[in-house]
């Protein structure tokens, strides 16, 4: 006779029982939903739990200490007819045309995701895992991370157009967040398949602004690392995957941000609504969660349902910073109101109608090219990819941000980044990237955020896509590209060709250029790199580079009041050396 578990309920009491007794030592309960918290403390023994699973599959016997997630999928697992004796891995990989299909398909996931993958690779790179997205069946649609463990990772079947639905691998983080539709970890033996027992995985699953699930985040690694951090590092990715998609969705509606604290107004922390007219048409799982609603009143419920104020009140005071609601249940919240942007001119309206999707505008800077970065911001309304935050000292490696077609393409908007190749421990500074530039990312190459900024990282096949359907980009980005492309060639022929003091001389130029700062006594650099920082960005060796500068400072061309302030007094002098060396 088939043992019938408790099923999952929305606010389920425990996920342990022990003698009959409800405890909690391996979960927490949480507004709406009950967790598996990561693996926390030495690792179980590996052999009992293989034990436990056993005696659990054969005669129903439910063990001591396993969360009934997991004793539920080992069910399930066993209702869908799998081995646990697996040897090796099926191949459930999609051929390469279904794959292609499934990757368009998911097209909208992948772009919102993809920033929030590539900083949790940078967050988790010293424990030697891999980051996966996944469709809402298990698939897998992008996967990066640490090489070493990416072969691991392919002898698994963990790798893109792989299936890792319970139905196909049995218990699995991937599968049975999933199923479970919560966050939670599978640690070691407790997967089902003896396959996957030497790995250990957290994922969080993905709901779109309607409630509908469309894919997990999930990060594996060895069994030997603890997984006490995976769970919150995802849970907060998955918000912001979360949030990318209703503002991609819900762009042109009215839209309120909430919250009961005025100060996590603007956080990730807010509740968003999507109203049409007065219609609920969407919200985040912060806003379902504070106010208290269920996914299924999306589409349904009109604004006076949800609060006690008139709907027309609260359009009124838009303009204000922003206003108080309660809620039908008395709940008071802090609310901004977004209203929807104008309507489409004539033009573009007309185009909409004739079945051809209206784009918006690009307004190019007077008198000069626009710049990628803000053709890029006029297209995040159209489904293009959006610009994230990037900290000072954060590292990208472009080896990670490869896809079947190839490498990403980095643009930065503000800030300043250092590009560069390193081998054998020596590094090479590529270029220095400012707002505007715009650079493919080869494997070898690794950027560094020298001051906080903003850019757009962008997969090679997501960046084809735009370049086919918005010209205005193609125009702007190559010129761009070649701009970089050309700073390659002459720093090619200038280490072949120029003196240490020559590329020095032009270097310092082009920081007064670009950075400097006009004053009675000469152009002020400020932050200014030095030691092997200046050395690396012309190509020489810092001792080279230190006794040229030293004979600059001497002769009075350059002086430096500060460590890393420069101050030439006569540009014109320099830049006039400059053609007496060529």
């Amino acid at each position: 006779m088939t043992m019938v578990l408790p099923q999952r309920i929305d606010s389920e009491p425990c996920a342990n029982l022990i003698d009959g007794q409800v405890h909690c030592g391996h979960c927490r309960h949480l507004p709406g939903r009950h967790e598996r918290t990561a693996h926390r403390g030495p690792l179980p023994n590996q052999d009992n739990i293989l034990a436990l699973r056993s005696k659990f599959m054969s005669d129903g016997t439910v063990p001591d200490g396993i969360p009934l997630p997991i004793l539920r999928s080992w069910q399930r697992s066993g209702q869908h007819g799998l081995a646990h004796s697996l040897s090796r891995v099926r191949d459930s990989r999609l051929a390469e045309t279904a794959l292609k299909e499934l990757l368009q398909r998911n097209e909208e996931l992948i772009v919102a995701a993809w920033g929030e993958v590539v900083s949790l690779c940078r967050e988790t790179q010293g424990f030697s895992g891999v980051v996966v997205l996944t469709d809402p069946n298990g698939v897998v649609l992008l996967r990066l991370g640490d090489s070493a463990f990416s072969d691991e990772a392919d002898k698994l079947g963990l790798t893109v157009g792989g299936d890792w639905s319970e139905q196909s691998i049995g218990t699995n983080a991937i599968g049975t967040a999933l199923s479970e539709r919560f966050a939670l970890s599978v640690i070691g033996a407790e997967h089902f398949c003896n396959l996957n027992t030497t790995i250990s995985c957290s994922a969080v699953p993905i709901v779109d602004p309607c409630g509908i699930l469309v894919g997990a985040l999930d990060l594996s690694t060895s069994v030997t690392v603890g997984h006490d951090y995976s769970l919150p590092l995802l849970k907060r990715a998955a918000s912001e995957i979360e949030r990318r998609l209703f503002e991609r969705r819900y762009g042109r509606c009215e839209q309120m941000h909430l919250h009961s604290n005025p100060r996590l107004l603007g956080s990730p922390h807010e509740g968003l609504l999507a109203f049409d007219s007065d219609r609920l048409v969407g919200a985040n799982r912060a806003a379902i969660e504070l106010i208290g609603l269920s996914w299924s009143v999306i589409g349904v419920m009109h604004f006076r349902q949800l609060f006690s104020v008139q709907h027309a009140t609260v359009t009124r005071q838009a303009s204000a910073d922003e206003c108080v609601v309660q809620s039908m249940q008395g709940s008071t919240f802090f609310a901004r109101l977004q209203m929807p942007p104008k309507p489409l001119a004539d033009s573009e309206a007309k185009r909409t109608l004739d079945g051809e999707a209206a784009r918006p505008a690009v307004a190019e800077p007077a008198g000069a090219e626009a710049l990628p970065h803000v053709v890029l911001e006029t297209l995040q309304g159209d489904g293009g990819p959006r610009l994230s935050r990037m900290k000072a000292g954060h590292l990208i490696y472009g080896v990670n941000l490869m896809d079947e077609t190839g490498e990403a393409i980095f643009i930065a908007a503000s800030g300043q980044y250092r590009c560069f190749a390193s081998h054998e421990g020596k590094e090479l500074t590529l270029f220095m990237l400012g707002p505007g530039d715009a650079v493919p990312l080869q494997p070898e190459m690794v950027v560094e955020v020298r001051k906080e900024g903003e850019a757009a990282v962008i997969p090679r096949t997501v960046f084809r896509r735009l370049t086919r359907t918005h010209p205005e980009f193609s125009l702007c980005i190559l010129p761009a590209v070649e701009k970089m492309l050309n700073r390659s060639l002459t720093m090619v022929g200038e280490i072949a060709f120029r003196s240490v003091r020559y590329r020095l001389i032009r270097y310092l130029c082009e920081m007064a250029e670009h950075d400097g700062r006009p004053m009675p006594d000469g152009v002020v650099i400020e932050s200014a790199p030095h030691g092997d920082d200046l050395a690396m960005a012309i190509g020489a060796a810092r001792q080279s580079v230190s006794t040229v500068l030293a004979e600059l400072i001497r002769s009075g061309d350059i002086r430096k009041p500060a460590p890393r302030t420069f101050v030439i007094p006569d540009i014109d002098s320099l830049r006039e050396e400059l053609r007496v060396l060529r």
